[in-house]
């Protein structure tokens, strides 16, 4: 019964995540500008060892999961590509990774980070904030993190947009933040992105 629960809190905070990455997509960064402040342009390279789980490949691209996560059916999450969770999490929210691709194709970090904070602040998030750029797949990267809620469960956001030649794929990682440390929870996030390779 627990792990239903995990599955319906979590499907639901996905979809609140996914809701507002349609929204942000379809912004462009000349008819927003953020209210958190910008990013450097210099972008670093991840050194994380990339995670050893199950590979999971979707429209183009493909990444691992740690030990202990699943990739799960994406419909339970309307407009994801691919979704995996970690089938250890405890209480009702389980750590999760989706990837979108971004409705608007192909999204510099400039204009991420142009309109991020405002759209995800108007759909509820609180405590936005742009963190340094990473390289995501041999392509630059912003890297957005925020707080939210879904059926009284608080968890944070820690959102990537890795690019290929043509379309960008929004990268959003859910922790819950009574359990996941924010350290622990880059550090989960660092290896699933340094195993992204595009298919």
């Amino acid at each position: 019964m627990r792990r239903s629960s995990t599955l319906t809190v979590s499907a639901l905070a996905l979809t609140v995540t996914l809701t507002l990455v349609g929204c942000a997509a379809g912004t462009s960064s000349s008819d927003s500008s953020s209210s958190s402040s910008s990013a450097p342009s210099q972008a670093s390279t991840l050194d994380a060892a990339p995670a050893t789980g199950p590979t999971i490949e979707g429209d183009g691209y493909s990444y691992a999961v740690p030990e202990g996560w699943e990739q799960q059916d994406s419909a339970i999450a309307a407009g994801a590509d691919t979704i995996a969770l970690d089938m250890a999490s405890t209480g009702d929210f389980a750590t999760n990774v989706n990837v979108v691709l971004s409705p608007a194709g192909l999204l510099t970090a400039d204009e991420v980070e142009s309109f991020a904070g405002d759209e995800l602040e108007a759909g509820g998030a609180t405590d936005v904030e742009i963190l340094d750029r990473v390289i995501v797949g041999g392509s630059e990267s912003a890297h957005v993190t925020a707080a939210l809620v879904a059926s009284d469960v608080a968890y944070r956001i820690h959102q990537y947009y890795a690019s290929s030649a043509t379309q960008t794929y929004v990268i959003t990682f859910s922790f819950s933040e009574d359990v996941v440390s924010d350290d622990d929870a880059l550090a989960i996030a660092e290896s699933v992105l340094a195993s992204w390779a595009w298919l």
